[in-house]
């Protein structure tokens, strides 16, 4: 029998991994303890220690169980021990054993030493070399500093604060002190990375850092075989390296700050047409031709028509009681795309229909981001989409264009398009005019997601935001009834996922931290950014609404992706929660099976129903759609967010049409008895998210319609159907033939007319 033990080590503080250090797993006997294996973590902070019974079990031991299990973890150099589980073993471990490691910034600084020091000097007057210390040479020489300890040193303090540059002979000087007549691989690499990246500062070496690397080289040379080259010839061939610019950028004490998304830092300088150059593979421009083709063809395909009709055709009748707005976001690039094309990219395009008095109207209108603007005018896109290399060189301030494609959210009297990487943007009702980005008087500390949740009893918004590059990687904010952020509180996560909806209930938030993990230089290795790192654990937190990261309790569940919320509510001790599952995601990208060719295979999700036991601490999962029916987009009487419901309406997937995210009919389970109703579109009929519209003055929680677009793909025309809740067997009771074709897109909503009468 073969055994694993995974983990991840990172920064209690940032929630940075933490690279290189010694990991052992033991199994702890009675008077002696077997060592089972030991690595070090990788440069995100993860390992994997694989282990036989032949490990643990000697030849008296036969009978011995599984082992019990602890860990060890200790510096680079074993000089010493950061953290142990002797104390605290796990007995008879099970096959795959997994720990999140957290260790305090104080525990691994390094030690200042007389090297450090010497180290950290010459690279102060390597800085100076060209008579110039730049802003972000000194942020990252400062950041040198704290990491080896010598912030508070003297000399050090003296040298960063000074105004007075270093002469070169006294930088060469040091140099020479420093390396000695031979030094060894050690002092060597860490002095060539460090000068690499300081010199990457201003992306380009002037007259005097080239008589540096030239001294540098004679400074350090030995007798041949001492090492496979010179520092000189390291230094050019780095220029090309993609390996080392994917390392030099995927550095933990980056200066990249994403704000809205914006970004500033001396990485910023590394020119982006060498980055982008670096990171196109034959792999990836295959990939490009199959999600090009997926997502920009037949009803995936934009429209450039912004168009307003009224008096639509109306197949069927409207009932009068349904008076309000339909809305449905969704990506509509307006120029060709660089690079890969996602669904997820494209700036967004709202599709309204005013229903009022038996009759409806359409309308569709850019929402107009700062991007789009921007685009618009120089008449080409600018930044690529999620999965290529963000444009760190920021043009117009910005790393990415936030496009506001995803969904919408109607509250405190306005109507907010969302994107969960950035800011919302407000939109104004009928006209979908965009008034402009909304941060809540200049509160909104973080990105927004796309699926706020909006307490219909207390009027407050609750809202979490994931940052895909920098920690916090999340952030929890509540909005008053009345629109004003009250509160914004980061929540530990070790690594930066794609949370794209969470969950509430009547007291609590549920947070979904799944292995669906962000790393944009992924891309420089021939890999996507964005993976489903199955080794690490999927996990639920729950906190009181307005709690924080101290109260936040953490409830893994088996590996899996959970990706839309129907609802949550609380039973006694128990919170329930209603999602949309996978085993695992590939988030909607092309992939071949088991990588080896043949059809192409999209994730299939499916309803599921968790328990979790408070007092316990004991989580149960079901199945909810006994017939294995593949589920997405659920939804709800919203009026119900958080309190517990028994219907809940959803989005069948046409796996037969696959490769293709399609979808062909309406579902409606009933949580009571556990029964599935079906309203099929028809033939060649695919749909989208659908919209619960309740009756005013309903008496029973299904008592409305359900509103959802769908594509004919045989007549080549798009339609609103309007579908009764309580029979959605039945046939539509209204059809409302669109003036133009409505590409498919993501999430709708209803605003009703006493809603917008409140504003």
């Amino acid at each position: 029998m073969t055994f694993k033990v995974t983990g991840r080590i990172y920064e209690a503080e940032s929630g940075l991994g933490i690279p290189n250090l010694i990991v052992e797993a033991f199994d702890k006997d009675t008077v002696k303890k077997d060592k089972l294996g030991q690595v070090k973590t990788n440069s995100t902070g993860t390992f994997e220690i694989n282990y036989t019974e032949a490990d643990f079990k000697g030849k008296f031991e036969k009978f011995e169980g599984n082992p019990d299990l602890f860990l060890i973890v200790k510096t680079a150099d074993s000089s010493k021990v950061l953290f142990s589980t002797e104390k605290n073993i796990r007995p008879d471990a099970t096959t795959h054993e997994h720990f999140d490691v957290p260790i305090p910034q104080a525990e691994i600084v390094h030690k200042p030493s007389k090297n450090a020091k010497e180290f950290l000097k010459i690279l102060i007057g390597i800085a100076w070399i060209d008579g110039v210390l730049e802003p972000e040479e000194k942020e990252f020489l400062q950041g040198v500093a704290q990491q080896k300890g010598l912030t508070e040193d003297p000399e050090i303090k003296t040298l960063l604060s000074n105004n007075q540059p270093v002469k070169p002979e006294e930088c060469y000087s040091w140099l020479q002190a420093y390396l000695g007549n031979y030094p060894d691989e050690k002092d060597f690499q860490e002095l060539y990375e460090a000068l690499n990246s300081l010199m990457y500062t201003e992306g380009v070496l002037d007259a005097k850092e080239k008589e540096l690397i030239q001294t540098l080289a004679l400074a350090t040379a030995a007798p041949a075989g001492t090492r496979p080259s010179t520092l000189q010839r390291r230094f050019m061939s780095a220029l090309m390296d993609s390996k080392f610019l994917a390392n030099v950028l995927q550095m933990e004490r980056s200066s990249i700050v994403n704000k809205g998304p914006s970004v500033t830092g001396y990485y910023a300088r590394v020119p982006y047409q060498i980055l982008s150059r670096l990171s196109t593979t034959a792999r990836v421009n295959i990939l490009a031709e199959d999600m090009a083709d997926f997502y920009l063809t037949d009803n995936f395909a934009p429209v450039k028509q912004e168009i307003t009709a009224d008096n639509l055709t109306v197949i069927g009748e409207l009932p009068q009681e349904l008076n309000g707005i339909f809305l449905r976001n969704g990506p509509n690039p307006q120029f060709e795309p660089i690079g890969l094309h996602h669904w997820l990219d494209g700036d967004g395009m709202l599709h309204a229909v005013n229903i009022s008095n038996g009759k409806a109207s359409y309308r569709n209108r850019y929402i107009r981001t700062e991007g789009f603007e921007i685009e618009q005018k120089q008449g080409k896109a600018i930044w690529p989409g999620l999965l290529n290399l963000p444009r760190f060189d920021a043009p117009y301030g910005l790393m990415m264009k936030n496009t506001a494609n995803t969904s919408t959210i109607w509250h405190a009297g306005k109507l907010l398009a969302l994107w969960e990487a950035g800011a919302p943007y407000e939109i104004r009702l009928p006209d979908l005019e965009t008034v402009g980005v909304h941060t809540f008087d200049g509160k909104l500390a973080s990105t927004f997601t796309a699926h706020p949740k909006v307490d219909a009893q207390t009027g407050e918004m609750i809202v979490i935001g994931f940052a895909p590059i920098a920690p916090p990687y999340l952030e929890y904010s509540v909005v008053s009834a009345e629109g004003k952020m009250l509160r914004t509180v980061p929540i530990d996560i070790p690594a930066p996922v794609m949370m794209h909806d969470f969950a509430i209930t009547e007291h609590y938030t549920l947070f979904l931290d799944m292995p669906l993990v962000f790393s944009p230089m992924r891309i420089m290795q021939d890999q996507l950014p964005i993976k489903f790192e199955k080794q690490n654990p999927s996990r639920i937190g729950i906190v009181h609404r307005h709690g924080d990261n101290r109260t936040i309790r953490w409830f893994n569940i088996s590996t899996c992706m959970l990706y839309h919320v129907a609802n949550a509510w609380e039973e006694g001790n128990e919170v329930v929660l209603i999602a949309t599952r996978a085993p695992d995601t590939y988030l909607f990208i092309p992939q071949k099976d088991n990588g080896e060719g043949g059809d192409t295979e999209f994730e299939h999700f499916r309803l599921y129903l968790y328990r979790i036991n408070l007092a316990t601490g004991v989580v149960k999962e079901q199945l909810l759609n006994s017939n294995d029916t593949a589920t997405e987009f659920p939804r709800i009487n919203d009026d119900l967010t958080g309190r517990k419901t028994r219907y809940v309406y959803a989005s069948r997937q046409a796996t037969y049409m696959r490769p293709r995210l399609l979808l062909d009919g309406l579902l409606k389970y009933d949580l009571e008895t556990g029964s599935t109703q079906v309203h099929e579109f028809g033939r060649g009929r695919f749909g989208g998210d659908s919209v619960f519209a309740p009756r005013p003055g309903a008496t029973s929680e299904d008592d409305g319609w359900l509103l959802t677009m769908v594509w004919d793909a045989l007549a080549k025309k798009s339609e609103l159907l309007v579908v009764d809740a309580r029979n959605i067997t039945a046939p539509p009771v209204a059809r409302i033939i669109m003036p133009q074709r409505v590409p498919y897109g993501f999430h709708g909503n209803w605003v009703s007319e006493a809603q917008m009468a409140t504003r």
